[in-house]
């Protein structure tokens, strides 16, 4: 696929205008996302409540938390498709809607076998509005300053993580678990103003509808030609199979290897460490909560950190440093448990935040590097790929202790994937920061 890019789109977009209405974008867009985020973790913290009080077994309750995944994978790939022939906000809008109507069905489902059906489907909604905001996020940035843009939209969006862990611990108790979906319609208050925003310029320029993207920027804060310079011709409809055109196929084999890697290890971190700090090394299970909140600490405020210096050390660099040292710290743990608890802590955390630095960083490194025409398909299946790298993981590290009786091969796996994405953004990336999104 041969894109031109569109200049005197990217020249608007980095010029000189009243860009308040583009400036506010990050913050809607990420008060939003914290949101999508809160209903697709949420389940995790108030499972325990809805198996006591249903009397679920071990089965039904994998079932309830493998349904919302699993319409996660299938959502970022298919909204990703959509957004590229119908436009970003139209299919972010309705997702949204989607996603904090199915979120009092949740909270008003009468049984299990409803809530697994109602969360595959809400599944389908939240995964697919991240590739879609993310890719809407990056195509009115202006260049300079795109990490910084990127990353007040990521410091919000991963909020809501961290803030459902934290509020379901009192949410719960004091009003039940239908309440801490019920919280998840929070964005229907915000819904109204996606419509005063203006589509992707980007987009309606790579479909041939200049007049639509003059007007866009204007809206947005920028002053734009009169008219737009001819010969730009409407781009081809999307496909998945261009993702492994000629064009793109090698920039496709490596990020979505990083991809797979990164979030292997990443899933698997945030989803076993507890329980290895537990069953392996006969940690107390507060004292393991405790370890585990202050990765988590630091993990909440990396995308403050990566906000302020993503646009000076570029994309490449930050990850590398940070899945190299983490991987390193990961294959170190194959001997620590010999040094005492201290260091099996120490090199825990080090080894969550590095790979946690590869992870953020993925997401405007692989918006950068697809062209418009693709680049929402690209983030969703980069998403799903995200989302089938996290079903592995009660495999490798369940069915590894299962197998060998030893954490050994669990840390193996995970220092070597961390090792190799090190080497990926090494010798196999290309900088994107600072240079037009669509060359």
């Amino acid at each position: 696929m041969t894109v031109a890019a569109p200049n005197w789109l990217s020249a608007t977009l980095d010029g000189a205008g009243d860009w308040r209405l583009r400036a506010r974008i990050p913050w809607l867009f990420g008060l939003i996302m914290l949101f999508n985020s809160w209903d697709s973790v949420s389940i995790a913290f108030i499972l325990p409540s809805i198996a006591q009080q249903w009397g679920l077994g071990p089965l039904q309750s994998g079932w309830l938390v493998s349904a919302g995944y699993g319409g996660q994978f299938l959502g970022a790939i298919v909204c990703g498709w959509l957004a590229e022939r119908h436009g970003r906000l139209p299919v972010l809008r309705a997702v949204v809607i989607l996603m904090c109507l199915l979120a009092i069905a949740c909270a008003a489902a009468p049984d299990v076998h409803a809530l697994i059906a109602i969360r595959l489907v809400q599944g389908l909604a939240i995964g697919g509005a991240t590739p879609v905001a993310i890719s809407y996020i990056n195509e009115v940035a202006p260049a300079a300053t795109r990490g910084r843009f990127f990353g007040t939209f990521q410091f919000l969006m991963l909020s809501g993580f961290g803030l459902a862990s934290l509020l379901s611990a009192f949410i719960v108790p004091a009003f039940g678990w239908r309440a801490v979906f019920a919280l998840g319609t929070a964005p229907l208050g915000l819904a109204p103003f996606l419509f005063a925003v203006p589509e992707s310029p980007r987009w309606l320029a790579m479909r041939g509808r200049s007049r639509e993207a003059i007007a866009a920027l204007a809206r947005l804060g920028g002053n734009p030609p009169a008219t737009a310079p001819a010969g730009f011709p409407p781009s081809e409809r999307p496909a998945l199979a261009a993702l492994f055109s000629r064009e793109l196929r090698g920039l496709t084999l490596v990020a979505g290897s990083m991809w797979f890697l990164t979030s292997l290890v990443s899933f698997g971190l945030v989803s076993w460490v507890p329980s290895l700090y537990v069953s392996v090394f006969g940690m107390p299970i507060a004292r393991a909560l405790r370890y585990n909140a202050i990765a988590s600490l630091f993990v909440f405020v990396l995308p403050l950190l990566l906000r302020v210096t993503i646009d000076r050390t570029g994309r490449r660099l930050p990850p590398l440093i940070g899945t190299g040292l983490g991987g390193l710290a990961l294959l170190t743990l194959i001997l620590v448990s010999r040094w005492g608890e201290a260091w099996l802590v120490a090199f825990t955390i080090i080894g969550q935040i590095g790979v946690s630095i590869g992870s953020m960083v993925l997401w405007p490194y692989t918006a950068e590097s697809y062209p418009t025409p693709i680049r929402a398909v690209a983030l969703g299946a980069a998403s799903s790929l995200a989302r089938g790298a996290s079903m592995l993981t009660p495999l490798v590290v369940g069915g590894m202790l299962a197998l060998t009786g030893s954490v050994v091969p669990v840390f193996l796996i995970f220092g070597t994937s961390a090792v190799v994405t090190a080497l990926l953004w090494a010798f196999a990336t290309r900088e994107t920061a600072g240079r037009e999104i669509d060359a």
